[in-house]
């Protein structure tokens, strides 16, 4: 049963409306002051995404806002549901809305219409069964006066479920890993960095892009390498020893997302499941095959398939389709599989910084899913298309097609300062038939724009790429 206690020990602004939230000292997310922005529409807030990516820290800056902008204390009510100690089922959750509001604001009746808002935030609802019916219960009631926001990272649960349900009555949010921007803000690294920019006008904004290279170039190819290590987690550079580092995203990330899927969708082959998850990280960026995986995993079809979809809903994997015009053929064709996060990759195999210098043949795919990754963000696509793809024939490839309108942009990723114009034929060939402008080729480090096989090609080294967000 719910206490009084229970609650406070989670919402002390209740007793010192003074109390600072520490959480608001803490640089703010991207996704923060879009959040901030609609605080004061009525309709619910779902921020979905990876664990420890910082979904509760945003919530407890939102609550830091709330009191600021002099909201009542006890009208801001904050839960973080816990699966190892609470109860799931929806009776919990109808238990402390209920005990909140006879309690605490003394509204049984949630007879808030004339009256102010109540904001109410839960953390991790994705342990409550049929959360969704509880909410919508309290939302109607309320005549809207109650603003909901929740968090979870299990998104088969938070959305898939509630479609009919919640339908027009909620926005969703993911809040990915740290971009590279993010990553340099959080850790207070003071560099000039250049400004966002967008590839389909790069031709104007190169020379801008090369002067940055030219000052800040060295020092931001340095934070790069721990951005694509072990950076992308807000956490991680509290840990001083990069072991520690990625025994953190393998346990508190990778390891936790996988016992949630093992409990949620009842896997009874647990260690088929993470061997599963790890030999699929390992091959992120490479043609996808169900069948050639399954049979070298010893795994039947239909199971890898239940696996993959379990864990794209997990937000531990995306994919990437061959381009092709029909949407219908589109998913029975080639495909990729890539990360949200390539720390990822990085942690289950124990690479350090220096290896990137050591062994740069090993990252060459790490850098490629980097890349992807920053596209995905930067060009969201229609809801009828995809922005992006990869485009392969026989055995010529384009690492990414990306589309904005009626324009084409070809992508190669070459992790390599020594590129062979022979490598670049597929890109230089595609280009020519298709009669685009220009062409970008991701390097390591060299920047500059030349004629190559007769198609004009700009080299742009992958850690200004990332600038690209």
């Amino acid at each position: 049963m719910i206490t009084r206690q229970d609650l406070e020990i989670k919402n002390p602004w209740w007793k010192d409306g003074k109390h600072l939230v520490p959480e608001s000292g803490l640089p703010k997310r991207d996704l923060y002051s879009v959040l901030a922005d609609n605080l004061e529409h009525t309709l619910m807030l779902n921020i979905v995404g990876l664990r420890r990516v910082g979904k509760s820290t945003i919530l407890k800056q939102l609550i830091g806002h709330l009191l600021n902008q002099k909201i009542k204390p006890n009208n801001i009510c904050y839960f973080l549901f816990d699966y190892a100690s609470q109860i799931q089922k929806a009776e919990f959750l109808d238990e402390v809305l209920s005990f909140y509001f006879k309690e605490i604001i003394d509204k049984p009746t949630l007879s808030l219409k004339d009256s102010e808002r109540v904001y109410i935030l839960l953390d991790e609802i994705q342990y409550i069964e049929d959360w969704q019916s509880v909410l919508k219960r309290y939302y109607d009631l309320s005549g809207k006066k109650i603003k909901f926001i929740v968090t979870g990272s299990q998104s088969i649960l938070l959305k898939g479920k509630y479609r009919e349900s919640l339908a027009g009555r909620i926005f969703d949010y993911y809040l990915p890993p740290l971009s590279f921007r993010e990553f340099i803000k959080v850790n207070g690294e003071k560099v000039e960095m250049p400004e966002v920019y967008d590839l389909f006008d790069l031709p104007r904004q190169f020379g801008k892009l090369s002067q940055a290279d030219l000052y800040n170039g060295k020092r931001i190819a340095d934070l790069s390498r721990e951005y694509i290590v072990t950076g992308q987690f807000p956490e991680t550079r509290k840990l001083q020893v990069s072991e520690r580092r990625q025994e953190y995203i393998v346990e508190s990330v990778i390891g936790k997302v996988q016992e949630d899927c093992i409990r949620i969708f009842n896997i009874e082959k647990t260690d088929e499941f993470k061997l599963i998850t790890r030999h699929l990280l390992n091959n992120v960026g490479s043609i996808f095959e169900l069948t050639n995986i399954g049979r070298e995993v010893e795994v039947s079809k239909k199971t890898l398939e239940r696996y993959v979809e379990y864990l794209r809903e997990s937000y531990i994997f995306e994919i990437l389709y061959k381009y092709h015009k029909s949407l219908i053929k589109r998913g029975r064709i080639l495909k990729k599989l890539y990360t949200p996060c390539v720390n990822f990759v990085c942690a289950l195999n124990q690479y350090k910084e220096s290896h990137i210098d050591e062994v740069p043949q090993a990252f060459g795919k790490i850098i490629e899913n980097a890349v992807y990754n920053v596209l995905k963000q930067k060009y969201k696509g229609s809801s009828i298309n995809e922005a992006i793809s990869f485009w392969r024939q026989g055995q010529k490839e384009i690492d990414f097609i990306v589309v904005e309108k009626e324009k084409r942009l070809t992508i190669e990723v070459k992790f390599s300062d020594n590129i062979n114009p022979k490598d670049l034929s597929a890109m230089t060939d595609y280009m020519r038939k298709k009669k685009l402008k220009y062409g970008i080729v991701v390097t390591r480090s060299e920047i500059g724009k030349k004629e190559v096989n007769g198609q004009l090609l700009y080299f742009v080294p992958y850690y200004l790429i990332l600038m690209m967000i």
